[in-house]
């Protein structure tokens, strides 16, 4: 067992892509400039190879930093904006590894946090259940979760099941705007009137405030841009209409 919780690196493939081309591209620059004779071609050759270098190492730098160090900040910026009483049923849509899971469960005392999620791997490495409930157990909360395997676009859940509904960077990897939409209409299903909802994501982020906006959501805000993976993340919050 582990003595460390791994939260997984996000977007494994794209960080492998780009990190390779971004090295190779480095390589052939720096032996370019060992070589090419000193004239004016060899020089915009030279500095075109390293900006094609620069182009993807950078990207590549900046999703492993918000991997490894950024999104802990963003999930503790969530957190304060909901501030859990401590007795909620908390459900985290797209959980992964658990980063939000994980940290609503530390939060709660009589609560129960339920994770629900696919474990695509090309989302991010290794993600597993099992991972899950490892990291669960170092952190010493195994107790205090339940995890689901399903879509969520259609959740194994009846209608109003929590109190509170998280996900952090999942559902902009649902790339048709109709099947985002099934996703968030589930979100709304499954809260209990009066819930509230927490959403980190980029991408489409900002459109997902204007549906909740308009199908029974209310106290609406949307919060950011932080540049978590080098790109806009946005923090969407609201309230279900009581009944």
């Amino acid at each position: 067992m582990r003595e460390k919780p791994n939260y997984g690196l996000d977007a494994p493939a794209t960080i492998k892509k780009w990190g390779a081309i971004g090295i190779v591209s480095l390589m052939i620059a720096l032996a370019a400039s060992i070589y090419l004779p000193s004239n004016w071609w060899a020089y915009i050759v030279t500095t075109f190879i390293y900006c094609v270098a620069f182009f993807f190492l950078v990207p590549t730098a900046t999703l492993t930093m918000g991997s490894l160090w950024f999104k802990f900040r963003d999930r503790d910026w969530l957190f304060e904006q909901l501030a859990l009483t401590g007795n909620e049923v908390v459900l985290d849509v797209g959980c992964g590894h658990g980063l939000l899971l994980i940290g609503a469960a530390k939060r709660l005392t009589a609560g129960k946090a339920h994770g629900i999620d696919l474990w695509v791997q090309e989302d991010q490495a290794s993600n597993s259940r099992d991972a899950t409930l490892e990291n669960a157990k170092i952190e010493g909360v195994e107790g205090k979760i339940e995890i689901h395997s399903g879509d969520m676009r259609k959740m194994p859940f009846a209608s109003g099941s929590f109190d509170t509904i998280t996900s952090s960077w999942a559902i902009h990897n649902i790339h048709n705007k109709a099947e985002r939409e099934k996703a968030l209409q589930e979100i709304i299903r499954v809260l209990k009137s009066g819930g509230r909802l927490a959403i980190l994501d980029i991408g489409h982020a900002p459109s997902y405030a204007e549906f909740f906006k308009t199908n029974g959501i209310t106290d609406v805000q949307l919060l950011g841009p932080h540049y978590t993976f080098g790109n806009k993340t946005y923090l969407t919050l609201g309230k279900k209409q009581s009944a």
